[in-house]
């Protein structure tokens, strides 16, 4: 854990609890400052890896976890467009006036909600990394837990908490056998292309160690925010692509070719209706691969950007 990885809070308007922390340099509200939003499920926790590549670039990195996550209080009528309000929150919480955005898979659909609702002077630059991307796009090509998922959630988002409950909800909240849940991402994760378990198992289990905390957090008090995020992602957004205000430069998408969580398939189909917005394919990257391997890519999109608006 890094000084800056501790959980801290703020309260909302409405009462509830919204739960982030900071990795790269110290809050400043006088510094380049970038929102991370974390995967599916997940918490701010997953953030840790960009927190040595930030401090190089001076950066400040926020990472948020959404309601219903980890210490995020459950709002049960959230959507993707409402959380754009705990956002522009927390900025104004921390005295930040211009931040950027960087939501790498299930945090891709909120980046985009941050983009279509704050105004360009703000919000500076949106990197989305892996994004879930609209089902009506298609699923051609996706694992078939995350078809089933995302098919099954708008619907019945009760008997998905059921069945996340019974898989996964419980190894999570056993703190005397840590193990369980580990092994149950491990063995996940052996399903994932090579690309993505090279990175997952290389040096030492370091990023899978990251990512069975995060998902641990998230689920271990409750699985409703699970479920209700799988409803949403499955459901319209609120919002369409094609509507984004994409010709300035703001926005840009990473997608490799190999990923089957969330096929390249939906992201070609996403970047023919968002005309205009930077598209970055990878043929030799997977889902997480791509995080990993072009972490300076994305984050030197981001400084250039924060820079820009700071002159």
């Amino acid at each position: 854990m890094t000084s800056q990885d501790q959980d801290l809070s703020t309260t909302l308007a409405d009462g509830r609890t919204l739960s982030y922390t900071s990795y790269g340099t110290a809050i400043d509200p006088g510094r380049p400052t970038l929102f991370y939003l974390h995967g599916f499920p997940g918490t701010h926790h997953e953030g840790l890896p960009v927190h040595e590549a930030c401090i190089k670039r001076a950066i400040t990195v926020i990472g948020i976890t959404r309601p219903g996550f980890g210490r995020s209080t459950h709002q049960k009528d959230r959507s993707i467009l409402s959380f754009v309000d705990d956002v522009v929150h927390l900025a104004d919480h921390l005295d930040i006036k211009r931040f950027a955005i960087l939501g790498i898979s299930g945090g891709g659909p909120y980046a985009l909600a941050c983009l279509h609702a704050i105004p360009a002077d703000r919000l500076v630059a949106v990197a989305v990394v892996s994004s879930v991307w609209p089902v009506s796009l298609g699923m051609v090509g996706m694992m078939m837990s995350n078809r089933i998922l995302f098919t099954l959630a708008p619907w019945a988002p009760n008997i998905v908490k059921w069945i996340v409950d019974r898989e996964l909800g419980g190894p999570a909240m056993d703190t005397e056998h840590p193990e369980r849940f580990q092994h149950l991402m491990t063995q996940g994760f052996k399903r994932w292309p090579q690309e993505d378990q090279d990175v997952i198992f290389g040096n030492g289990g370091a990023m899978l160690d990251i990512l069975t905390r995060s998902s641990r957090e998230a689920i271990k008090d409750g699985t409703q925010g699970f479920a209700l995020e799988a409803k949403l992602f499955g459901n319209p957004w609120g919002f369409a692509l094609e509507h984004l205000p994409v010709d300035d430069g703001r926005l840009v998408i990473w997608h490799g070719a190999k990923d089957i969580n969330i096929p390249v398939f939906m992201a070609d189909q996403a970047s023919k209706l968002m005309h205009g917005a930077e598209y970055r394919r990878y043929k030799d990257e997977a889902h997480l691969s791509l995080c990993v391997k072009y972490t300076d890519n994305i984050l030197d999109f981001v400084e250039g950007r924060l820079k820009a608006s700071a002159d």
